[in-house]
């Protein structure tokens, strides 16, 4: 999803940049881009003539508007729900003690570098993100079946949430120089 819209907003910036360029003159080598109007002469006498088509045009630009701050609010909402949890501080204060004993225990498995533990989501769908940094010899299969059996159910119970989503992303440790 990132992907894409990094692609379009690459793409409308540069539409608006080529559009600004044209108006201030840089494409009148080519073509003179710049002394025209800005809309073609038919669509204005179109304009004129009928007294629906900017109302409309507006109307439309607005829903669209609209639409895209909707949007922006939702997917804000999620970053935030994915930072700070929203959940009530007793829960928050469980969560934080059990993730301690998660991140110590999922040390000690063979292979386990490195841990990192955020209870993220709202009230009714919260969600566990777990990311483990691994050494290059280390079998994943085997600690991702040793968290599931032990520290990660040992946090469920902590937190008092027996049937919390756990996301495990797994990734190679990096070297340091």
């Amino acid at each position: 999803m990132r992907i894409a819209i990094a692609a379009t907003g690459t793409a409308l910036l540069l539409c608006g940049g080529a559009a600004l360029a044209a108006g201030l003159g840089a494409f009148d080598a080519l073509l003179a881009v710049s002394g025209r109007p800005l809309l073609d002469p038919a669509l204005l006498r179109f304009a004129d003539g009928s007294g629906w088509f900017l109302p409309v045009a507006a109307g439309v630009a607005e829903i669209v508007a609209l639409a895209g701050q909707l949007w922006l609010v939702f997917q804000c909402r999620a970053l935030i729900h994915r930072w700070w949890p929203d959940l009530d501080a007793q829960t928050r204060a469980l969560a934080r003690t059990a993730a301690e004993e998660l991140n110590r225990d999922a040390r000690e498995l063979p292979g386990v570098q490195d841990t990192r533990v955020r209870l993220t989501g709202t009230v009714t769908r919260p969600r566990l993100r777990m990311r483990v940094a691994f050494a290059g010899d280390a079998l994943v299969g085997e600690v991702y079946g040793e968290l599931g059996a032990g520290p990660v159910e040992r946090y469920r119970q902590a937190v008092g949430m027996p049937d919390l989503p756990v996301v495990i992303r797994f990734r190679p440790a990096a070297k340091r120089g």
